[in-house]
């Protein structure tokens, strides 16, 4: 089929911006590195096993990276304890100390949902970047479209969350990646970037492909953690569910004993009979501290349970109930030391005299009501 006008006119206008970059050579090879590295994961990833876990520890790595660079530090396995319906510990020795935690925590949590599951009103903030995303990638490809619409939309007063959002549904649909990969290159915001687009268009591309590199080393992390707990627990019988109990819990962040009875189609005894072999084999951790409703991961979850709070627990020989407040059960402190001049003085001192004369008197009234009152009988 013969190409139309208008298609002629968006090619020309394609080759003329890319042309124009030009000028600045890190814009080609970032844009080069970049475009090799997205190719690389999307080809590592697509129906890749585990996955659900790896979306699950990116999102949360970008949720972190994007609230770090809007003032907001949190670790992001607090946030994934959050979001898994755990306590997570309390940070911080004092009440301001707590409470940042608790706002670095709802920043990144909101991060956390415009980049995984955006609601409806964040929906419809995204849908004029995701318009400006797909207007500049017609003129310069998806990869230098998208830093041009980026700068442009924080140049007109539109806030960051929206693009980042609609960065990860603009790859898929611009093909260029078919999962839903947080790359947003966080870092190009830090307080130290420049903003002009000649030096800003390249800082992007950077920050992107050094962020698509990190994950694909987290990804191959994870899969080496997962070939050699596969590895460990192979040399069962041919009608062992051990591997593919292994694979459930490689792929998913956390795992109770019942949803993977259900998912493996086992009996729950047959299920923790699994667990507590890979527990004892060092191949899994168990992230609740709990003797029931436990949850499991693969041991590369491992700080998750560090981040995890324990449940209180009453100490042995106590009873139900909350302690008596009572001497007994209070901590005595020992008496401060007393001087030897102090003492001495003590010594000297003479007890003051003490005046009975009211008490005397409130006697004598008591007497003679007495008297009255046996007068009036008698």
């Amino acid at each position: 089929m013969a190409a139309t006008s208008s298609d002629l006119s968006h090619t020309r206008a394609r080759r003329h911006a890319i042309a124009s970059s030009t000028v600045n050579p890190e814009v080609l090879l970032w844009l080069t590195r970049s475009a090799l590295i997205f190719g690389r994961l999307d080809q590592r990833l697509h129906t890749h096993p585990l996955l659900p876990a790896i979306l699950f520890r990116e999102r949360l790595e970008a949720a972190r990276a994007c609230a770090a660079v809007d003032g907001f530090l949190i670790d992001p396995w607090h946030l994934a304890a959050e979001l898994e319906g755990l306590k997570p510990r309390v940070v911080g020795e004092s009440a301001y100390e707590r409470g940042d935690v608790i706002d670095a925590a709802r920043a990144a949590f909101e991060q956390y949902l415009w980049l995984a599951r955006p609601d409806g009103r964040q929906k419809d903030a995204m849908v004029p970047a995701e318009a400006l995303l797909q207007a500049e990638a017609r003129q310069a490809g998806p990869l230098l479209g998208a830093a041009r619409a980026f700068h442009h939309w924080i140049e007109t007063g539109h806030d960051r969350s929206s693009m980042r959002g609609a960065l990860v549904r603009f790859w898929q649909g611009s093909h260029l990646l078919r999962t839903p990969l947080p790359l947003v290159a966080a870092k190009a915001f830090a307080s130290d970037a420049p903003w002009s687009p000649s030096e800003w268009i390249p800082l992007f591309l950077s920050r992107l492909a050094e962020d698509a590199h990190a994950m694909e080393q987290r990804v191959i992390a994870l899969e080496h953690g997962w070939r050699m707990a596969r590895a460990k627990a192979s040399g069962q019988r041919s009608t062992s569910r051990a591997t593919a109990a292994l694979d459930l819990i490689a792929a998913f962040p956390v795992l109770s004993a019942s949803r993977l009875a259900g998912m493996l189609g086992i009996s729950l005894k047959a299920s923790y009979l699994h667990l507590e072999r890979f527990l004892a084999e060092d191949l899994i951790v168990e992230v609740t501290h709990r003797s029931a409703r436990r949850l499991f991961a693969l041991k590369g979850m491992a700080p998750l349970r560090e981040a995890v709070r324990p449940p209180r627990r009453p100490l042995p020989g106590r009873r139900r109930g909350r302690p008596r407040r009572d001497e007994d059960t209070m901590p005595q402190l020992p008496p401060e030391p007393m001087g030897q001049s102090a003492l001495a003085d003590l010594s000297r001192r003479s007890p003051e005299p003490i005046d009975y004369t009211a008490l005397e008197e409130a006697l004598a009234a008591a007497d003679a009501a007495m008297t009255r009152f046996r007068s009036v009988i008698d």
